[in-house]
């Protein structure tokens, strides 16, 4: 018989290959298990292993592969039905999720800040409802919270599962008749899909990452590997042990090799993809299938569902509610609670309810899912960040705080603070007049977009000179940056201001982002030769907070005023970057002005509040200064410029 995944081979044709009468394959268990320990490594420790992430590749080509299996034995059979299907992959997929759902919204309501708990009741009922995936590209921005505060963002790639699973049935019913023509339709659309990650993944890699249509590629690889059975089967053993031993080398060369920079998935993905296809490809009774079908990666592969589901919020939460410093104890202990967390789900939900098969545990489960989400959003919908707080007063504002803060309109956000790559300045960025007002030109990236409203702040108060603004997210102002929009943006500046000879030039980042090089990376010495008259001032970082000030002080869960100075846990780091910047600055000539000395005494205790009411803090975020704050720092910035002569300071 002739199936929608590709013909059905039979049992006796496959010499050591698993066919589609056999029950099951050892060997998947145990690169599930692989596909597990890459995500898990790549979550915990990063640096270890930079791009385990293509572990959830992996989980793809496997799932495509499995349920491509899964459809030849029924279709074998004559058994094949859609609804049955659907209650397979519910009673599969769902005890597990609301488990791990309902564990993270209680911990979230009961320990996290308001901001922090509506951003999980989002993302909860995005998972519930199968568009977590959607969600997580609609959120991706440069001003987005980090993916480490965010415990359900891992359901993305479950989403494109789900979604993948959706669309299965209905491609059997529509194709089970196209006879050998359906290989090369799976082909088709999987190539089709290639190009449009290959193509997304260079002009918008938020929707390239999450996109169904974008990743559909690599389950269909597991797809075709499952139709091409047959042509397997007649495959040497020494062809299958030389492909076997490469798709291992592929996938573990990508998790070594690739980091958050490389350009994902895209054309990148042809190799974990490629690899994990080919360990399927050469079957269970190769050495490398051999070493996958022992019982330790077996046993992680059996519960690396529920494993995926627990691990992420466990570090999540757990770095959010702990000490930094116990973090790299705290770490290994996490992950140790996960697995325990997944082996008594695999244990005593997820194998029991598969073992039943049972629709009305899948209606129940189906009803409960759809029960949550559409509570969960309407919550969502009706209440503010504020309402979150659950009463505490304090929280309440600062959450209200975070939410209406406006950072974008006075930097000028989209046109002299650019957030895209091929945007350009516009003309107002350079204040032509008065001719005869001294000009200050300030460039960096977002940070220093943040320091120019402050700047302009200031001068509001008294015209005594122009403003420049040259500001790009994530292009600091050095000679050697990895990013190629971003060495060309910096040329292009150097250029103009040889032709607008400025009469001071502000250097600002978030200078921690640029490594141990980043004294010799300064342009001071470029600066100096192209403008000698020109005074040159280095600005040191903002102090920066761990995630977010706002949750930092909801974090605090005292009720009433939020505090004005709190103490900077990361002083010391800080201070030595601070340190080093200065000397690096002083022996170039130029001036330089320590944010860190302007915001926080010796011992570390930082000024976070500016007014009670209306409450307004230093930032709203990790460490872009609000502009009350950058006028402060852009007072004491003023005192290194000379000849210019500048309001007195009022009380900030």
């Amino acid at each position: 018989m002739v199936t929608v995944w590709g013909r059905v081979p039979r049992r006796s044709s496959l010499r050591g290959i698993d066919s589609s009468t056999s029950t099951h394959r050892r060997d998947i268990d145990g690169w599930r298990g692989l596909a597990v320990a890459l995500v898990l490594l790549f979550h915990a420790w990063p640096r270890l292993l930079p791009g385990g992430f293509v572990g959830v590749d992996v989980f793809f080509v496997i799932s495509g592969f499995v349920v491509s299996r899964m459809v030849q034995r029924q279709l074998a059979a004559g058994s094949f039905r859609v609804i049955p299907f659907f209650i397979r992959r519910v009673n599969r997929l769902a005890p597990a999720l609301l488990l791990m759902l309902v564990a993270t919204l209680a911990f979230a309501a009961a320990f996290l800040s308001p901001r922090l708990l509506a951003q999980v009741v989002a993302h909860a009922a995005a998972g519930l409802a199968l568009v977590a995936n959607l969600l997580s590209a609609l959120q991706a921005g440069y001003f987005d919270q980090l993916a480490e505060v965010k415990p359900l963002l891992h359901l993305w790639s479950l989403a494109v599962e789900e979604q993948f699973y959706l669309v299965v049935p209905f491609a059997v019913l529509a194709t089970r008749r196209l006879g050998r023509a359906t290989h090369a339709l799976t082909l088709a659309f999987a190539l089709a899909s290639l190009v449009a990650s290959i193509w997304l993944t260079r002009t918008s890699p938020p929707w390239a990452y999450a996109l169904p249509v974008t990743r559909a590629w690599e389950l269909l690889a597991g797809v075709l590997v499952a139709q091409r059975a047959p042509a397997t089967a007649t495959a040497s053993r020494r062809l299958r042990e030389v492909v076997s031993v490469l798709g291992l080398c592929g996938v573990l060369a990508s998790a070594l090799l690739f980091d958050r920079t490389t350009p994902f998935p895209g054309a990148w993905a042809l190799l974990p993809v490629g690899g994990a296809a080919a360990l399927l490809w050469a079957g269970p009774d190769t050495l490398v299938g051999v070493a996958a079908s022992s019982r330790l990666p077996v046993s992680l592969g059996l519960i690396s569902y529920p494993l995926y589901l627990w691990h992420w919020p466990a570090l999540v939460l757990g770095r959010l509610t702990l000490p930094a410093h116990q973090h790299a104890v705290a770490t290994p202990l996490l992950l140790a609670g996960a697995g325990i967390a997944a082996f008594l789900t695999w244990r005593f939900v997820e194998r029991p309810v598969r073992a039943r098969q049972s629709r009305v545990v899948a209606l129940v489960l189906s009803s409960t899912a759809a029960a949550l989400a559409v509570g969960l959003t309407a919550l969502q919908l009706a209440l503010s960040p504020e309402d979150w707080a659950f009463g505490d007063a304090s929280a309440a504002r600062v959450a209200h705080f975070e939410r209406s803060y406006d950072y974008r309109t006075d930097a000028r956000l989209g046109t002299c603070w650019l957030l895209d790559e091929v945007g350009r300045d516009d003309a107002e960025c350079m204040e032509r007049e008065p001719a005869a007002q001294p000009l200050v030109v300030v460039w960096g990236d977002s940070h220093a977009a943040r320091f120019t409203a402050g700047l302009r702040a200031l001068q509001h108060e008294r015209s005594v000179f122009r403003v420049g603004q040259r500001t790009r997210s994530s292009c600091p102002p050095l000679l050697e940056v990895s990013s190629l929009v971003c060495r060309e943006a910096n040329e292009q500046v150097l250029d103009e201001l040889s032709q607008v000879r400025p009469s001071v030039v502000v250097l600002n980042a978030r200078w921690s982002d640029s490594g141990d090089a980043l004294p010799a990376q300064l342009p001071l010495q470029r600066l100096r030769e192209v403008l000698p008259d020109t005074t040159v001032v280095v600005v040191g970082a903002a102090p920066e907070w761990r995630f977010s000030l706002p949750w930092v002080l909801s974090m605090q869960a005292a009720r009433g005023a939020v505090p004005e100075r709190l103490r900077l846990p990361d002083l010391a780091r800080q201070r030595a970057l601070d340190k080093r910047l200065a000397e690096a600055t002083t022996r170039a000539g130029a001036r330089y002005v320590s944010a860190l000395d302007g915001l926080c005494t010796p011992d570390g205790d930082c000024l976070v509040r500016l007014a009670e009411e209306p409450l307004m803090l230093t930032t709203w975020d990790y460490g872009h200064l609000t502009t009350p704050a950058a006028k402060a720092l852009a007072r004491r910035v003023a005192l290194a410029w000379e000849g210019i002569a500048l309001p007195h300071a009022p009380t900030e």
